[in-house]
C-alpha cells in the first residue's frame, strides 16, 4: 500500500478492518478445527489486547463483538470469555494509527483535548454503571518509534507497534509463518 498524500490514504480503514476481523476469528470455533495457525494468530492479538497470559485449558472464549468507528473510536470490543470458570466481561478501546500521530478533538464536555483522552472519556462514560467490567485501552501504530509514548502511558493506553506485535507472533524468530487465510497473510506477513 503506498500513500503519496498527507494522510494516510485510507490505511487506518484497511486497519479496522483486519484488526475487527482477526479479533472475531479468535472466538471462531470453526477456525480452531480448519485453520489452526490463524486461530493461534488471531487469539494470541485478542489476548495480548487483554493483557492475560493465553492458556488455552482455563481460558474459553464465549464472545466477541467488535464494532468500527463507533463514537469516533476506530474498534470498540466487547469479550465474554470464562476464565478458571468465572465469566469476565471485557471491553477494549483500541485506536489505531498508521503513520501518523494523535491529534486534539472536542470532548463531550465542549473542550479540546488530545483524542486518546477523549476516547477514554466517552468509554469510560458508556461502562460507568458497569463496575464488573474490565477495560482495556490500546493504541496500535505503524510507527516503530512513536514519539508520544510517555503522553500515550500516562493516559492508561497500552502502546503496541505493527512490527512488534508480528514479532511476538512469530515468537521473535522474525518471520510470521503464512496462516491458512489470504487476508491474514498480506496484513501481516507481506504488508
Amino acid at each position: 500500500m503506498w500513500d503519496n498524500s498527507e494522510n494516510d490514504g485510507h490505511a487506518e480503514t484497511i486497519m479496522d478492518y483486519v484488526i475487527s476481523w482477526c479479533l472475531r476469528v479468535a472466538a471462531n470455533d470453526f477456525c480452531s478445527k480448519y485453520k489452526p495457525k490463524l486461530y493461534h494468530y488471531c487469539k494470541f492479538l485478542l489476548f495480548k489486547l487483554l493483557q492475560i497470559e493465553e492458556n488455552t485449558d482455563q481460558i474459553v472464549l464465549e464472545e466477541v463483538k467488535v464494532w468500527k468507528q463507533w463514537k469516533r473510536i476506530d474498534l470498540w470490543v466487547e469479550v465474554i470469555l470464562i476464565n478458571n470458570g468465572q465469566k469476565e466481561n471485557h471491553s477494549i478501546l483500541i485506536e489505531n494509527k498508521y503513520y501518523t500521530l494523535t491529534h486534539d478533538r472536542r470532548d463531550i464536555d465542549g473542550t479540546y483535548k488530545n483524542q486518546l483522552e477523549v476516547y477514554k472519556n466517552i468509554f469510560d462514560d458508556f461502562y460507568a454503571q458497569d463496575n464488573n467490567r474490565k477495560k482495556h485501552y490500546a493504541l496500535i501504530t505503524c510507527l516503530d518509534n512513536y514519539p508520544d509514548k510517555e503522553k500515550i502511558q500516562k493516559l492508561g493506553y497500552q502502546l503496541y507497534t505493527y512490527s512488534a506485535l508480528k514479532d511476538e507472533m512469530a515468537n521473535n524468530a522474525g518471520n510470521v509463518e503464512p496462516s491458512e487465510s489470504d487476508i491474514f497473510n498480506e496484513f501481516w506477513i507481506n504488508w
